[in-house]
């Protein structure tokens, strides 16, 4: 494994765990509303279930689009990379 990928991965990892932390500050905050108990409620429980499975949901749905994107814009730069070259042999 070279540097570069090293760093790549721990770059990503750190990327991750920042947005796990909000995320769970988010639903933290959004759902608990006391502390006079040691144990969730069962709405509390319901409100974090569904604070992360939106999130998810809408993770991968933007993932989803994203990808799609993605292989548009590469199928066009290939093909301008392409035209370009086409050119230069032509020229």
């Amino acid at each position: 494994m070279n540097i570069d990928a090293a760093v790549s991965q721990i770059r990503n990892f750190k990327d991750f765990l920042q947005l796990y932390n909000k995320l769970t500050e988010h639903c933290f905050t959004k759902c608990v509303d006391n502390f006079y108990s040691r144990t969730i409620s069962a709405n509390e429980t319901r409100c974090v279930e569904n604070c992360f499975g939106k999130f998810t949901n809408v993770n991968q749905k933007i993932l989803g689009v994203y990808i799609g994107v993605q292989q548009e814009i590469n199928a066009r730069r290939i093909a301008e990379i392409e035209a370009q070259q086409n050119a230069a042999v032509d020229a």
